[in-house]
Order: C-alpha cells, then structure tokens, then sequence
C-alpha cells in the first residue's frame, strides 16, 4: 500500500462520499419517480417463498455498509491511482445503470413478512421496514447491496496489490451480504444475481473503455481542486 498521507485520505474520503451520495440519489430518486411512471413488476420466484426468515442477519445487512466502506476506503489508497479511479468509476457506473433500470423497470416484492415476535432483531426488521419504502417497495433488481458488495470483490480480485487473505475475505463477506437479502427478506434471488451481472458489466466496460475512468478522473480533480486546492491528482 501507498504510504498514508494527508492527500491520500482526502482522495480516500472524497471518493467514499461520492459513492455514499450517488447510491442514495439513485435508490431514493428512482423510488418515486417510477412509481409516478408505471406499476412496478412483482419478480417474486416460488423458490423465494422457501427460504427461511433470519431476523438476526441484519446485522450483515446493515454491517454491510461498515464492509463496503472500509473497502473503498482500502481500495482508494492503493499504490496504482489508475486502478483506483478504475474501480470508482466502475461503482458509479453501475449506479447509472442501477437508475436505468429502476425506472424503465421498476421491480417490486412481496417478500416481507408479517413479523409478530418482539426479539431485538424482529424489532429492529420491523423499523427496516417501516422506512425502506414500506408502501409499495420498489428497486429490487438488481440489488444494489449485492452489487456494491461483489464490486468491492472485483476491486481486488486478482490484484497482486492486495493479499490473498483480503482477496478471500472480501469474497466471503460478499457471500454473507447475498445471503443475508435473502434471509432478511429484503430482496429475492433473481436480485441476487442482477447485482452480480451487473458488477460484472460495470467493471468490465470501465476496464475496456478508457473514457469512464478517465471521466471520473476529470470529476474527481475538481472536487479536489475546489475542496483543497489540489492542482492534481498524483497517481
């Protein structure tokens, strides 16, 4: 890893921010503006209706978001700027791609379940609920914890840069996020799977056409500029 400097956790912070703003601008935004669009599709599988609810495994739910910004965070002061502009380009492209279909085609669940137990974490699925869009629940597919979660895998994957133990760990824990949409009920299989194509894609038409990355470069250097006076942004 790069030597941690000032610029570098500023780069690191920004650049955490960007993502954290983008997510919440497409799942939120896209959330009312399709449902003022059309009636949003119930992709619910019978299969869905078989896995089991799991009250506890929110806490990978909602420590999903401590993983993923800890990765960004690693990710963005690696020793290669160029892969880590990469990377972040990849995220919010994905989330482009994310609000595209979010409103050309909302997707929607019956899934939840009607929770009568008073445990801690059926008290704490029940406030979830109550304020992830608990009127006509929409952005399903793909599921953007998924997608978030398996690009901070692509991030690393393969990358000498980062030991093998991280490499794995961020896999696994990818693995736990999926597992945990499903058994938290907060989204269903096909969800699952779109988050992981669309990872795919959104890293792989980062890495096959410079002008993404490079976009996000330019985006980057000016929020820079402008919030600490960077000329550039060393890579």
């Amino acid at each position: 890893m790069r030597e941690i400097n000032k610029k570098n956790l500023q780069y690191a912070f920004i650049t955490l921010i960007l993502t954290i703003i983008s997510n919440q601008v497409v799942y939120q935004g896209a959330h009312y503006i399709s449902l003022a669009l059309m009636r949003p599709w119930d992709i619910t599988l019978p299969i869905d209706y078989t896995f089991p609810f799991v009250p506890w495994t929110l806490v990978i739910y909602l420590g999903s978001y401590v993983i993923w910004s800890v990765s960004y965070i690693v990710i963005a002061l690696q020793d290669d700027r160029s892969q880590s502009e990469l990377f972040f380009s990849a995220v919010l492209l994905s989330k482009l791609f994310c609000l595209a279909v979010f409103l050309l085609v909302p997707t929607t669940s019956d899934i939840r379940p009607v929770i009568t137990g008073t445990s801690f974490f059926e008290k704490v699925a029940k406030t979830l609920y109550s304020v992830d869009f608990p009127v006509d629940p929409t952005n399903y597919f793909p599921s953007m914890h998924c997608l978030a979660s398996w690009l901070c895998f692509i991030g690393v994957r393969g990358k000498k840069q980062f030991p093998l133990w991280w490499q794995a760990l961020s896999f696994i824990l990818a693995v736990a996020v999926f597992v945990s949409t499903i058994t938290t009920r907060q989204h269903v299989i096909l969800d699952v799977f779109g988050g992981m194509v669309f990872g795919e894609l959104s890293y792989a038409m980062a890495n096959s056409y410079k002008i993404i990355p490079r976009t996000y470069t330019k985006i980057s250097s000016f929020i820079m500029g402008k919030l600490f006076s960077w000329k550039t942004i060393e890579g």
